[in-house]
């Protein structure tokens, strides 16, 4: 047996050779961010005064849901622009704020209709 046979690198590069094609190497996706630093950092402002406000279920929802009145989904427009950002938290604050408790509460319950 050749010693190829007995090392699958060797093997590889073996086979690689004997076909006249490069040997493939496989790399990781890119997992890249595609929002800016700012972008980034405005998201993650918004989603911690929108959980520690309203609650994680229910910032969740706020913040994925389209809302008429701001124009879009709160989380995307936040992101945009500053703008977008000052908006949505105008948004949060005028909410009213859920007790841990009452956050507590909700996180167990479970959601009507499924």
């Amino acid at each position: 047996m050749s010693a190829a046979g007995n090392d699958p690198a060797a093997a590889a590069a073996t086979g690689a050779a004997a076909t006249g094609r490069p040997r493939r190497i496989f790399r990781a996706a890119k997992t890249a961010s595609r929002l800016s630093g700012d972008e980034v950092a405005r998201e993650g402002r918004i989603v911690r005064i929108a959980f520690d406000r309203l609650g994680a279920e229910a910032a969740r929802l706020f913040l994925n849901t389209p809302d008429p009145a701001l124009g879009g989904r709160p989380l995307a427009l936040a992101t945009a622009s500053p703008a977008g950002a000052d908006a949505v938290e105008r948004a949060i604050e005028a909410m009213p704020r859920t007790s841990a408790a009452q956050a507590a509460r909700e996180a167990h319950e479970p959601v009507s209709g499924q």
